[in-house]
């Protein structure tokens, strides 16, 4: 359980960085096209999508 808190704190300060200013920088581009949208909705798309799986994660290692 420890190493899945540890795992989850590090996404989530690292998700924190990726998606506001400093980070989004490198990224905040209409184009190109990700499946059809733009760069920087696919990139927060991707960090939501890593934080469904680091729940899934989190929910899987304390049910035991």
């Amino acid at each position: 359980m420890k190493r899945a808190t540890w795992v989850a704190g590090i996404y989530f300060v690292a998700m924190a960085v990726g998606v506001t200013f400093p980070g989004i920088v490198p990224f905040n581009r209409a184009r190109p096209f990700v499946l059809g949208v733009p760069f920087v909705f696919a990139w927060y798309l991707a960090w939501v999508v890593g934080a469904f799986i680091v729940f899934l994660y989190l929910y899987r290692t304390s049910s035991k």
